[in-house]
């Protein structure tokens, strides 16, 4: 019989919070196996003695019936001094040493706990916080790893004996669950009435019972309630209520923009909306994010503004039971358009009295620590597409293979350190920071890279060795109030996972919050700062995402970024390879009107595509090469439809004026100002009440043509529009494919949120041969970005220490 010995095995992955300490300890239980675990930061360390084949089988077993909720990335093993363990045993967590660490994202309450809400002779029945090992909050209560009841939220409640008992018990459900609560010990709901109410409320109430039917009579007859979610508090509103609805966009600021709703389950979304099979697991998933759906035909006008409508599902049970009254709700952030989400209760009582719509709110005494949106995700090509990654996905870090393969394709020939005629070079490094990655170079810490995200739909990235960890959803960084809580969740993301950046990565934007903040950080610790250019991100952010270690065709489409020649880029084409890129092809400059109103202003981009095609717009130049680098889509058609209407318009002959002088103008190659235009051009919208706005009414009509071909004209000349883009796209990779061999495409940018878009290229370039790739784990929008500049950075710093 083989000799036992002792080994110290460590796993890497989401292991913290799923109640994998417990697992651990009932397959030792199984295996009759004697030795120890622990959480050590992020990581869960076990020790075991026993034969050597016995361990093995043991680790086979973690890893074939892990839980549900676990990811296992790595393990580790290695022989340790004999260690002689009477039992099997969970130990007292340790802060851990300098490793990456792992934490899990809020995960919804899951089957077994929902099936307990329901079942009357149940302890925990109609409990609003049920959850267990492998469900409720995670990341939005931590305050510090390792993830231990101690360093959450749940600090500020003691355990009754029941629930005590089974928190002790190994083979009990709740064994080790550290949000584990009943109706004794955990948190209640509460109700606070608001004074300044134009309607009579009830004040007083107790119970959960007498609080949710209170609300759900509320809701019926058109009120407001806020109400504290998991990870901040959301305002609901009966999305049948025209009243209802108009108070809510009143309080909100919001004028057209659609609402997301909450369904009470699966079958009841199947009334509203059209759903596959994918869609619906989904929406089942722990993380419960929105899914854009699109819906049938509904008897109110409030949803038909889209046709999608955002849909998720309850995530845990408060919200369940308080369904169970009144279903679907519209439960949207608490807060003012642009401004941060609320999550403590001194910020919505304050919310709460200076404003009379808003009737009362439900509230509850644990603590959020840190405010996370829902994620927002849709299917595209037949998976999942990130939108919007925020609760339910955030903090959970992406691999990032940044080894250094060697580039076999011989046909590849660009040197990527010439510049462009027209253009320079992104990345661009500090002029010392070769100097600077001395300290990085003789440190036995690994890199650790703080990447700064884009203005628009930030989110920020920290990244320790291969992984980068993706902030949640902050939005647009154009307020105090988002840029406070920008720059302390970054501190907040460095303290949690022991991060101390030794390099700094943004965006070329001069005048970007994001840019300033960089530089300010970079100066303030004397670190290399990396500055990437917008749509080069973009493009990286695929790369890093499907770990594409040769060279691509990368596409990049979107409404704004700072070019590397001074002008407005947003139709670009690329050859990129790991940190480098090369633009060879954009969407032909247009001179636009600028500022800020101009992107509102669907019709100053209309006059401006009319300015330019008087003036020669599709007269192409193609280079001494015969490859055209000036894009252009012959909009001919739809000039002629929309000239007369928009030209008759009381200031465009001022808009006019100042294109023919020069006057406030910038050059543009944007490829989301062109369909502004062309939206406005065909009379569907004229002006972007919320961000690209009048591109999804143009895609709505498109995708009524495509339905109902020959039934409207605009409809017919939408759809057409977005052909001639698809041909365009694939027109230009056949000819970088004949000039350069390359196969692999990434087509990114805010611009291929458009479904009809998106899968039209993907399928004719399928058709040619191609391979594309896009982003799936992070948005092709500019939450994306972070990962991109992180990528880069890697790369980059990984190159210039090998000098």
């Amino acid at each position: 019989m083989a000799a036992k010995q002792s080994e110290r095995i460590k796993l890497w992955g989401i292991v913290q919070g799923v109640g994998f300490r417990p697992y651990v300890a009932k397959i030792a239980d199984k295996f009759n196996m004697k030795g120890q675990v622990l959480n050590i930061g992020g990581l869960v360390e076990i020790t075991v003695t026993d034969t050597p084949l016995r361990i093995s089988s043991f680790i086979d077993e973690l890893v074939r019936s892990k839980p549900a909720p676990a990811e296992i990335v790595h393990i580790k093993r290695e022989p340790i001094k004999y260690c002689d363990f009477d039992t099997f045993t969970i130990i007292k967590s340790d802060r851990g040493d300098n490793e990456a660490a792992m934490l899990p994202a809020d995960l919804a309450i899951c089957p077994d706990c929902l099936r307990e809400l329901y079942t009357k002779t149940d302890p925990r029945y109609q409990h609003p916080f049920i959850s267990c090992m492998i469900c409720g909050p995670r990341y939005t209560i931590i305050d510090k790893i390792p993830y231990d009841r101690e360093n959450t939220a749940m600090m500020d409640f003691s355990m009754c004996s029941f629930c005590k008992n089974q928190y002790t018990d190994l083979h009990d459900r709740r064994y080790h669950a550290q949000t584990i609560s009943c109706h004794n010990c955990g948190p209640q709901l509460l109700w606070k009435e608001n004074p300044n109410a134009s309607d009579t409320v009830i004040s007083n109430l107790e119970g959960d019972s007498e609080i949710l039917d209170n609300a759900s009579k509320i809701l019926k007859n058109g009120g407001i309630i806020a109400f504290k979610s998991v990870g901040g508090y959301n305002l609901l509103a009966d999305p049948f209520n025209d009243k209802a609805t108009a108070k809510l966009r009143h309080i909100k600021n919001r004028e057209s923009k659609p609402f997301a709703v909450m369904f009470r389950d699966v079958d009841q979304v199947k009334n509203y909306c059209s759903i596959d099979d994918i869609e619906e697991k989904l929406l089942n998933s722990s993380a419960r994010p929105i899914i854009l759906l699109e819906h049938k035909e509904l008897p109110y006008e409030e949803i038909k503004k889209s046709r999608f409508i955002g849909s998720f599902l309850p995530s845990f049970a408060a919200q369940y039971i308080l369904l169970d009254r009144i279903s679907p709700l519209i439960f949207t952030s608490a807060n003012i358009s642009d401004m941060p989400m609320i999550k403590d209760e001194g910020e919505m009582i304050e919310m709460m009295n200076g404003n009379p719509l808003i009737d009362g709110m439900i509230y509850n005494a644990r603590q959020i620590r840190v405010r996370a949106d829902d994620s927002v995700v849709r299917v595209i090509d037949g998976q999942p597409q990130m939108i919007r990654r925020s609760k339910g996905y955030a903090p959970v870090p992406l691999y990032i293979d940044i080894s250094d393969t060697k580039n076999n394709n011989n046909d590849f020939a660009i040197n990527f350190h010439q510049n462009h005629p027209d253009t320079n070079s992104s990345p661009v490094s500090d002029s010392n920071i070769t100097k600077k990655l001395k300290n990085v170079k003789n440190s036995t810490d690994p890199l650790m890279i703080l990447a700064s995200g884009s203005q628009l739909k930030n989110s920020f990235a920290v990244t320790k060795e291969h992984f980068v960890y993706m902030s949640q959803f902050f939005g647009d960084m154009d307020t105090v109030e988002n840029q406070n809580l920008y720059s302390e969740n970054i501190d907040r993301f460095c303290g949690l996972f022991r991060i101390k950046p030794n390099a700094v990565v943004c965006d070329m934007h001069p005048l970007y919050y994001t840019t300033g903040f960089a530089e300010n950080y970079a100066k303030t610790y004397n670190l290399p700062l990396i500055r990437v250019q917008h749509h080069h991100a973009h493009v990286a952010s695929v790369m890093a995402e499907n770990n594409l270690s040769q060279p691509v065709i990368g596409i990049s489409f979107d409404g704004t970024g700072y070019g590397t020649d001074g002008c407005i880029w947003g139709g670009e084409i690329f050859i990129c390879h790991k940190s480098k890129a090369k633009r060879i092809a954009h969407l032909k400059y247009v001179d636009m009107i600028g500022g800020d109103s101009s992107v509102r202003d669907a019709r100053r981009s209309a006059i401006s595509y009319i300015h330019a095609y008087d003036n020669g717009y599709l007269k192409n130049n193609p280079s001494a090469e015969g490859h055209c680098k000036d894009i252009t889509i012959d909009i001919s058609d739809i000039i002629s439809f929309g000239r007369k209407s928009l030209l008759d318009q009381p200031d465009s002959k001022l808009i006019t004026a100042a294109l023919n002088s020069g006057v406030n103008t910038v050059r543009s190659s944007s490829m989301g100002r062109l369909f502004d235009g062309v939206s406005a051009l065909l009379g569907i919208k004229n002006h972007n009440n919320y961000e690209g706005q009048c591109a999804v009414m143009l895609e709505d009509a498109a995708s009524f043509a495509k339905k109902h071909p020959g039934v409207d004209t605009v409809s017919d000349l939408a759809l057409q529009f977005h052909n001639k883009v698809i041909d365009a796209i694939v027109n230009q990779c056949i000819a970088t494919r004949k000039k350069y061999g390359l196969s692999q495409i990434v087509l990114t940018g805010g611009t291929f949120q458009n479904k009809i878009l998106m899968e039209g290229v993907l399928e004719k370039l399928r058709d040619c041969g191609f391979i594309p790739y896009y982003n799936i784990s992070v948005s092709p929008n500019d939450g994306g970005i972070a990962l991109g500049q992180a990528y880069v950075a890697m790369h980059e710093i990984q190159d210039l220490l090998k000098k």
